[in-house]
């Protein structure tokens, strides 16, 4: 049982141009590798954190993982979120503890407790140290493993 993150799907709301800047059709062809990634890396018993702004949540339905939302600013209310079915919890910003620590959840850099390590969906700005954006055009199309994340912070620290 795996902890995955992935943020800014944007499932059927990103404009052509957009995707097309990243290298996709339209915006089925991009929401077409989110989900084929996804699958490649979620087993169904695994825990999914969303963490922000996932469009149309109909293409959730079909994937692997039990899944969180911490809402994004273009995601509907969290009872609307949670009328969905899609979703176990919606919340604004979550800690959690892990086997690297506790982090802190939230959609935004901004948002975030300062002094707190963080795992955010959105930033206009590089991560700084402790940081890190799991934007979906930035760790692959797909969600990336809690596991992957401590992994490669160790090997920046040790590098240091």
């Amino acid at each position: 049982m795996a902890i995955h993150l992935v943020a800014n799907l944007h499932f059927d709301g990103i404009s052509a141009r957009q995707a097309q800047a990243h290298g996709f059709a339209d915006c089925r062809d991009m929401a077409r590798r989110i989900c084929e990634t996804w699958r490649t890396r979620v087993a169904p018993e695994d825990t999914v954190w969303i963490l922000g702004n996932v469009g149309n949540p109909v293409h959730l339905a079909g994937l692997p993982g039990r899944k969180h939302l911490v809402r994004g600013h273009l995601d509907p209310p969290a009872w609307n979120c949670l009328s969905t079915r899609r979703y176990e919890s919606v919340c604004e910003g979550r800690f959690i503890e892990t086997p690297g620590g506790v982090f802190y959840l939230s959609s935004e850099f901004e948002s975030a407790p300062e002094e707190t390590r963080v795992i955010y969906g959105r930033s206009r700005r590089p991560s700084p140290e402790g940081h890190l954006c799991v934007s979906a055009e930035r760790i692959g199309w797909g969600p990336v493993s809690l596991e992957a994340i401590l992994q490669s912070s160790a090997e920046v620290r040790q590098a240091a």
